[in-house]
């Protein structure tokens, strides 16, 4: 596998990525409590809107987002925050539609975020940063914000991304995990007005258990059947647009987008991505500096998806995609590894727990912690033989680990990563003669699907709360399954 040069977007220009430490200058101002809640409310107001919207004052965009790149929108997560602050009465002189323009505004960086603060990400000290956002909820060493130009589709990413809502996460300076990003610090509006009372507290959203399950048929394309198992229904599988003569599927959720991660009958991989919002898809775009893959995985940790793949010399690589950003790294292979046949990842907070069937059909993990960049070495995991499929999940801080055996009965063990300990593989009861797993978790749930004998999808669900499984039920409206993923929706 090659590798391809890594892309990052800042308020209009493609940027350079070279990333240096800034001296935070403490003690500037801050916001007043009364002017944040100003400034959260107008900010919450224009959630998921884009470049080109009617913003919640009646007009398009926010300044320049819907025409500054020639007509066209420009990457406006400066714009989106400036606006904001505009129209909470703040003194906005200075600011630019790059983000960078925050980090030399009142006085510059300081490390303690309050409500109504500007959080600066991957700022260098000379005037450029690759994102800014607004923080709405500051709490236990924990910040949630809003942003402008997130979550847009590559290869038209100013067009398609949209104001969202990210966190909690940690608000503490450098690397955060869940944006993708660095912190660099936070600046506080100068000025401004409590004219808009702060939001009224959201409800708290009705439990949802809703699943995305995607399935390629005989004929190599990909279909997508949408679940809920709150009322029990199931929509009919539809094709995903555009797509044919796939080898392979996997699929993150991360918010209400679904990022399709496919094999082409060209051994290269190709991604397309799902509004589950609008209903809408993306094309598929080939990720560049790819070929000869046989299997992939994918594993999000915060706004980042991980894509683990295995190349035609049966070693695994990786790349990691920051959709905040719209920036893919180069797929760089991973050490101490060959022979690999099929590969799963699973994240438990930061960091990514990778599983593999080597040449021995036995099953070996890695750990990836992306808080600190570094792997460990591949190791066996014990009590197992004669594997053909694996599948993982995650429900708390415990890995689900499902494996097929050479007599296609689907059997599962339980990694406990709070603890440092696993279960011994039992089999579960009643499946027999199984070709392809896929699973989900909801909370303390896991969904678990299955391609039978007769190439038609079953499910079964476990719940770990009272340690009961469900028996296998096929899915309605399916056959000639040849491969499947599932995500869990909002």
């Amino acid at each position: 596998m090659s590798a391809f040069t890594s892309r990052r977007r800042s308020a209009a220009l493609a940027l350079a990525t070279a990333i240096v430490p800034v001296s935070l200058a403490f003690g500037a101002s801050s916001a007043h409590a009364s002017v944040g809640s100003n400034i959260t409310g107008i900010a919450l107001a224009n959630n998921y809107k884009t470049a080109c919207a009617t913003n919640s004052a009646g007009t398009t965009g926010f300044y320049s987002s819907c025409t500054g790149n020639g007509g066209q929108p420009e990457h406006w997560c400066a714009d989106f925050a400036k606006w904001v602050w505009a129209k909470a009465g703040v003194n906005v002189s200075g600011l630019t539609p790059a983000a960078g323009s925050f980090g030399q505004y009142n006085g510059g960086l300081h490390s303690t975020p309050h409500v109504g603060d500007a959080v600066v990400f991957n700022y260098n000290g000379a005037g450029y940063a690759d994102h800014v956002a607004i923080v709405t909820e500051v709490g236990n060493g924990q910040i949630k914000t809003i942003g402008g130009n997130e979550g847009g589709q590559r290869g038209n990413f100013a067009a398609t991304s949209r104001v969202r809502l990210d966190g909690p996460y940690n608000s503490a300076l450098g690397y955060s995990s869940y944006m993708g990003q660095s912190i660099s610090g936070y600046v506080s509006p100068i000025g401004g007005t409590d004219t808009t009372p702060a939001p009224a507290p959201a409800p708290a959203p009705a439990a949802k258990d809703v699943t995305n399950l995607f399935a390629l048929g005989s004929g190599g394309t990909v279909f997508n059947a949408g679940g809920d198992f709150a009322s029990g229904a199931w929509s009919a599988f539809q094709q995903v647009p555009g797509n044919s003569g796939i080898q392979q599927i996997s699929a993150v959720q991360i918010g209400s987008v679904v990022h399709l991660f496919v094999i082409g009958s060209d051994g290269t991989v190709y991604t397309a991505d799902g509004d589950t919002a609008t209903g809408s898809w993306s094309s598929f775009q080939p990720l560049q500096g790819n070929s000869g893959i046989k299997q992939i995985t994918a594993a999000a940790v915060g706004g980042t998806v991980h894509l683990f793949a295995v190349g035609a010399d049966d070693t695994v690589y990786t790349a990691d995609g920051n959709y905040a950003t719209g920036s893919w790294s180069a797929f760089q292979p991973l050490q101490g590894n060959s022979g690999i046949r099929k590969i799963t990842a699973t994240a438990v907070g930061s960091t990514v727990h990778l599983f593999a069937i080597g040449s021995d059909e036995r099953i070996y993990t890695a750990d990836g912690d992306y808080a600190t960049g570094s792997w460990s070495t591949f190791q066996p995991l014990q009590g197992n033989s004669g594997i053909q499929e694996i599948t993982a999940v995650t429900t708390g801080t415990t890995v689900r680990l499902f494996a097929t055996g050479s007599n296609g009965t689907v059997h599962t063990a339980d990694g406990n990563y709070a603890t440092g300990t696993w279960s011994t593989f039992q089999p579960l009861a009643g499946n027999s003669g199984i070709k392809k797993i896929t699973a989900n978790a909801v909370g303390n749930t896991v969904h678990l699907y299955a391609v039978g004998s007769d190439d038609r999808v079953y499910n079964a669900n476990g719940n770990y709360t009272n340690g009961t499984w469900s028996t296998f039920q096929p899915l309605a409206g399916n056959s000639g399954i040849q491969e499947i993923a599932a995500t869990s929706g909002l």
